[in-house]
């Protein structure tokens, strides 16, 4: 007996764009994601969501940006030294939680639009 399977090369070749597809929109849900937790970080830090306001002068603020790191991860961050001691506290300032807060916040809705990618 005899088996001769016809298509694997095609078939290959289609599961591989179909992965190349998923993984680009997947890594524009987790790109578009992250603008919007650096808005709301930045709501944050200015007083609009549950925390505390945390704006001086306004650098913390404006330092708050995502930064790419390969096409399914990007973080939100910042550069600013003091940011850990309003983020975390300090013996004479509760923390804030900013960056945490907005991840837990958001955390529902990045999960829907890479679900939302996906299909």
């Amino acid at each position: 007996m005899r088996v001769q399977v016809i298509g694997v090369k095609e078939a290959v070749k289609m599961l591989d764009m179909k992965n190349k597809q998923v993984i680009e929109k997947v890594s524009a849900a987790i790109s578009t994601s992250a603008l919007d937790g650096e808005a709301e970080v930045k709501q944050s830090i200015a007083g609009s969501r549950a925390e505390l306001r945390s704006v001086d002068t306004g650098r913390l603020m404006g330092s708050v940006s995502s930064v790419p790191i390969n096409p399914l991860q990007v973080s939100v961050e910042t550069n600013v030294e003091y940011a850990k001691f309003i983020e975390y506290g300090t013996s004479k300032l509760n923390p804030r939680y900013h960056f945490r807060n907005t991840a837990s916040r958001e955390r529902e809705k990045v999960i829907n639009r890479i679900r939302q990618a996906v299909r």
